[in-house]
């Protein structure tokens, strides 16, 4: 594991040490964006009395599970609260479940480009990542290639992740991708895993996007969502588990992973006690966010509509935009140092999110709009003054 600070950072960190005013395009944390939160209703939500009794139970408190039922519920989705575990967070969601599939050296396909945890995470369990790409249309957007998938898949393949829409490239599984991925995982008998904490956040609406695998009763599957981008607390941390698939494997993956839920026991009583009353706030944030997502959006396409050497790539839901500069003929490096050093603007190079080539740039469509549109007003004078 290679801990050593890239060239970015360094540049980052001595223009910070100096004071420096950096324009920042890449924070994702919405809890420091400007966002209005109903603060009341939150804090006493958190605050019941009954958060005084400790109270266990290996899937998460019944009436936590049933308020995650309700969400489906509200999407014309049923779920039983017996599928539902809870659990802090995502990324112990992915451990558990990498723990009740794999054995030693056993792989996950994960797609290219996306948000660079898995790798990590699969070493842990002692796992390995085996990458599947996403291919890039001007006209359709970013779409899974099912011949390498299928290449791809081996005896020690035991799940396909799927992040809906995926982080960075904004791309929603459609309705066909989820027949072909059911389709493919029940040949080879491995299970979907799909990472859906932004599916709630379309940028442009699409009637062929496949929002969401809960319920699905085909392949084994496991979907993860929580409150960390779904309300925006990731202070919370609240997250959960549905699984669901053929019932031939779906009682034995419940009660295996049961046991490993049971082993850590991780999720606080007070956040579970308060899941009903803090899901009701979904809406205001979620409106107050997806009207910045795409002002932001429409604001980038306008501003780089008329440039021939950079292109705001598609993106469909999520919380970043891709901008693809391959025309310049520059390392994706050498250009974020360049343009944090001269214009002072931060932005995240393509590699960071594993691109399968250069040319790539991320940046985080939540950004204020005044940050935002003052960080691309300046990107675009590097560009056309000369790099």
């Amino acid at each position: 594991m290679d801990i050593e600070p890239n060239r970015l950072s360094l540049l980052l960190r001595r223009k910070q040490s100096a004071d420096e005013k950096i324009i920042d395009l890449t924070v994702t944390n919405p809890t420091i964006l400007g966002f209005k939160y109903n603060k009341k209703e939150i804090l006493r939500a958190i605050s019941d009395e009954s958060s005084l009794t400790y109270i266990t139970d290996s899937k998460g408190l019944l009436s936590a599970r049933k308020d995650i039922c309700n969400y489906y519920a509200g999407k014309d989705i049923k779920v039983d609260p017996e599928s539902v575990f809870i659990v802090p967070g995502t990324s112990e969601a992915y451990s558990y479940i990498f723990k009740l599939l794999l054995d030693p050296d056993d792989e996950i396909l994960v797609p290219q480009p996306c948000y660079p945890l898995f790798e990590f995470l699969a070493s842990l369990d002692c796992g390995k990542v085996v990458y599947y790409p996403l291919m890039y249309d001007f006209k359709d957007g970013w779409m899974p290639d099912y011949k390498v998938i299928n290449k791809l898949i081996g005896p020690r393949s035991k799940a396909i992740v799927i992040v809906n829409p995926n982080n960075p490239t904004g791309s929603y599984v459609r309705n066909e991708d989820a027949y072909k991925f059911n389709e493919i995982c029940l040949k080879h008998d491995i299970a979907i895993i799909s990472d859906e904490v932004f599916s709630d956040f379309t940028v442009e609406p699409n009637d062929n996007i496949f929002k969401t695998f809960a319920g699905n009763n085909k392949a084994m599957t496991f979907v993860l969502n929580g409150f960390s981008k779904l309300i925006a607390l990731p202070q919370l941390k609240f997250g959960w588990i549905v699984v669901s698939g053929q019932a031939t494997h779906l009682d034995e993956a419940i009660q295996k992973l049961e046991i490993i839920t049971d082993t850590y026991l991780s999720i606080g009583t007070p956040v579970q006690l308060a899941a009903g009353r803090l899901f009701k706030t979904r809406e205001d944030i979620q409106n107050q966010m997806t009207e910045r997502l795409r002002k932001n959006y429409s604001m980038l396409k306008g501003r780089l509509l008329l440039n021939p050497d950079v292109k705001v790539l598609k993106c469909e839901g999520g919380w970043s935009a891709v901008i693809s500069f391959g025309n310049l003929l520059i390392a994706e490096e050498e250009f974020m140092c360049r343009l944090l050093d001269k214009m002072n603007v931060l932005i995240h190079p393509g590699y960071y999110y594993d691109f399968w080539n250069e040319g790539y740039a991320v940046l985080s469509l939540l950004t204020e709009p005044e940050v935002f549109e003052e960080g691309i007003d300046r990107l675009i004078r590097f560009i056309t003054t000369g790099i």
